[in-house]
């Protein structure tokens, strides 16, 4: 069995972000990659990361630096296309917005847009980041929410943006998503977050989010044409992290129908003061999730890995029944979309798991292990880096947890593939230090080479 290998050299903490990302160019030879001293905190806002790539002897070189990034999610870097062009999120002027660098001349063109993700012709996609931050988000430090006493904006949303042309336009609201298939007014703060454009780079995956009066949070699978038209709800309920299997089937974690959505879509749940509100959903989670006597622990039969159809009010089918039990962060690989990488969350230990699975056969074959470190970030100094999240928030989730969750030291393993389907790189903490490392996977893939098709 191959063993991950650490491909950033230098000091400092490295980091990519997210699983949804392919990190190296087309040529492989480039590695995208974020560098910063000091992770003990949430992001201070007058305090930038070093952006640039890995070149062939895991050196990091330099090209510039960002304001905008946060640990879960980086600064959204991703290459343009099979181009050496990579676009990367930044402060300029005061707004959100992003940049172009160009690897081999090192030249920078400022975008007048964020960019979220982008097509390999060039048009990108971004979202409201002060917004994100503002509601507990993965947005960015030191900008206020221009909508922050607006619970459905008009003219915030998803902005579609050509980094050739510099064409611009709103693809779609949040009002106009908070109007689609529901009554906007059971939910307060809506929000878009994770962009996710499909293979063939024509529709876009989003996840619509809203805060409800018993201080929980409702989720809204949906989908888009980058064209701006045939939007769609696939699902709601508690949905977490996902990705497009193919073209027209999207994998997540989560549940859908439960009791406790049951009670949020009643008459009665629409009438109860705040208070009672809180007190039933307490009372519907205890009877539902509550262990009979002498049974051993077991995962929550509640929760799956879930399989839509790209149309409304998809039936959910299942990825991996009886196989991925927990959440965690997927891929599908770009190469051969059978195969799928992912992550779990640290265990009573501390130690996280990377596997791959492969849909056709249902196999899970693990990778390795790697454990968190019991370094906590300074609360007092992260108290300041989070004064723009909502207090509403602040109070459901707690200092010590949102100051450890968004600073560096929480370090999600977020796996991606190179775009042969070769190699999966990740992030992690176990050595001490944030860094990324490789897994070579190519004799697991080419000896197993299945696709699976959908019907």
């Amino acid at each position: 069995m191959q063993q991950a290998k650490v491909l950033t050299k230098g000091t400092g903490n490295f980091f990519f972000g997210f699983h949804d990302l392919v990190a190296w160019n087309a040529a492989g030879d480039k590695l995208l990659a974020l560098r910063i001293d000091n992770i003990l905190t949430p992001p201070n806002p007058d305090v930038p990361c070093d952006i640039g790539y890995v070149n062939g002897d895991n050196t990091f070189v330099k090209l510039g630096e960002t304001y905008a990034y946060n640990y879960p999610q980086g600064a959204r870097q991703q290459w343009v296309g099979n181009t050496d062009l990579f676009v990367v999120n930044d402060r300029i002027n005061g707004a959100w917005r992003s940049k172009v660098y160009n690897t081999a001349t090192g030249e920078c063109m400022e975008l007048e847009h964020p960019t979220h993700v982008i097509t390999d012709d060039g048009w990108a996609f971004g979202l409201d980041y002060a917004r994100l931050y503002r509601v507990g988000g993965y947005g960015y430090t030191g900008l206020p929410d221009a909508y922050a006493n607006v619970h459905t904006p008009e003219n915030s949303g998803i902005v579609k943006h050509n980094i050739h042309t510099k064409a611009a336009s709103l693809l779609i609201s949040i009002k106009e998503v908070a109007n689609f298939q529901m009554n906007p007014n059971l939910g307060n703060h809506h929000y878009l977050t994770h962009l996710l454009l499909n293979p063939s780079q024509n529709r876009i995956a989003f996840l619509h989010r809203y805060k409800l009066k018993d201080g929980g949070e409702t989720t809204r699978l949906m989908t888009i044409g980058t064209d701006g038209k045939n939007l769609k709800c696939l699902a709601a309920g508690f949905l977490s992290h996902f990705d497009w299997k193919d073209d027209t089937h999207i994998a997540i974690w989560g549940r859908t129908g439960s009791g406790v959505e049951k009670l949020r879509g009643s008459l009665l749940y629409k009438l109860m003061p705040s208070g009672l509100i809180a007190q039933a959903k307490k009372l519907v989670k205890k009877l539902m999730y509550r262990k009979p006597k002498g049974a051993a622990a077991r995962p929550n039969s509640a929760f799956n890995w879930l399989l839509f159809k790209d149309e409304n009010n998809a039936e959910a089918g299942y990825l991996a029944k009886g196989i991925i039990n927990e959440d965690g962060h997927p891929m599908f690989c770009p190469a051969n979309r059978d195969w799928m990488v992912c992550d779990n969350y640290p265990d009573e230990n501390g130690i996280r798991t990377l596997f791959l699975f492969q849909y056709s056969t249902q196999k899970k074959i693990d990778l390795g292990t790697y454990k968190m470190i019991d370094t906590k970030p300074d609360l007092q100094v992260s108290k300041a880096f989070l004064d723009g999240v909502d207090k509403g928030i602040m109070k459901a989730f707690s200092l010590e947890q949102m100051a450890f969750t968004r600073s560096g030291l929480h370090c999600d393993l977020h796996p991606r593939w190179k775009k042969d389907g070769t190699m999966v790189a990740f992030d992690s903490i176990h050595e001490g230090h944030r860094l990324i490392y490789g897994f070579d996977v190519s004799d697991i893939v080419l000896k197993n080479g299945t696709t699976a098709t959908h019907s």
